[in-house]
């Protein structure tokens, strides 16, 4: 192949990008280095390499080559891996971006990136099922609701299902609350509630998710305020970025004090909500009122 490197395996771009992401950071601090020592020898700045790190930026080929040598990494069948990682990811997010190009906003997409990033997502979700966890009837009928319809709710109903890669196995990991209300607040029918509560089952039973229940027996909780989810791109401190849902819009921060304000009350709300092991008893209970599991 022109220019070096290999396509690997057919996999998620999920786990590809976050495979590529983690090699690069993990090599970096196995050598010591300091993303403004990096940066510096680059000749970047440094908020350059941070994005980069945090899948913010399109990494390029040449970026990824650059900083391997720099990193002393000599191995011609890992560069030509990772090179081919690379390719495969832009190739990825090249096609996925253009199919649905104006089918949402300028934060929402970047968001769309950025989860693709993640090792770890927490949501906290007051109003309706997340998308994570959404079957295509139940998003249909909710995009319609609001307003959407023909190719564009289409649309839209595909990008939430693309999202869903993210669960693959070797995905981040995922922990998901879920106010009580949306699995009695009926979005399509009653048919399409069971499904979607025996989806939500089903992906609770997965090794790298975890969904909990904000019983209405919390009462106020800190979280009430706003739906909220927050992206996690390695361990350190500040490595992460936050999405407030409002009527309309949407506010993405990868930046500022609202990002660990919002990381507290994550913390706070699974001190209401009930234990993960409850979440299957919850839904059957709620199926067995919609007429049977």
């Amino acid at each position: 192949m022109e220019g070096g490197g290999v396509l690997p395996p057919k996999e998620s771009p999920v786990v590809l990008q976050k495979r590529l992401l983690a090699e690069l950071r993990q090599t970096r601090d196995g050598l010591g280095l300091s993303q403004q020592a990096v940066a510096d020898a680059m000749d970047w700045s440094v908020s350059k390499l941070i994005r980069i790190e945090k899948g913010e930026n399109k990494i390029s080929v040449t970026d990824v080559q650059a900083l391997l040598f720099h990193y002393g990494v000599r191995d011609d069948a890992r560069v030509a891996d990772l090179v081919g990682i690379t390719r495969a990811i832009r190739q990825s997010k090249s096609e996925w971006m253009e199919k649905y190009r104006g089918s949402f906003t300028e934060q929402f997409a970047k968001f769309l990136e950025l989860e693709t990033s993640a090792i770890r997502i927490r949501q906290c979700q007051l109003n309706v099922i997340p998308g994570l966890l959404q079957i295509p009837e139940y998003a249909l009928a909710l995009v319609t609701a609001y307003g959407l319809s023909g190719p564009r709710a289409n649309r839209s109903v595909e990008i939430r299902m693309h999202r869903q890669a993210v669960l693959d196995p070797d995905g981040p990991e995922i922990f998901i609350i879920l106010d009580e209300s949306v699995l009695h607040r009926v979005i399509g029918s009653e048919d399409v509630l069971r499904e979607q509560l025996r989806r939500i089952k089903e992906v609770a039973a997965l090794d790298n998710v975890t969904i909990r229940i904000l019983p209405f027996s919390a009462g106020i909780h800190p979280a009430m305020k706003s739906s909220f989810s927050i992206l996690e791109f390695s361990e350190g401190e500040e490595d992460f970025a936050l999405l407030l849902e409002h009527p309309g819009r949407d506010d993405l921060m990868t930046s500022g004090p609202e990002l660990k304000e919002f990381l507290g009350y994550f913390f706070q709300v699974e001190e209401f909500a009930l234990p993960a092991e409850e979440t299957p008893k919850v839904i059957d209970r709620r199926l067995e009122e919609l007429g049977g599991l």
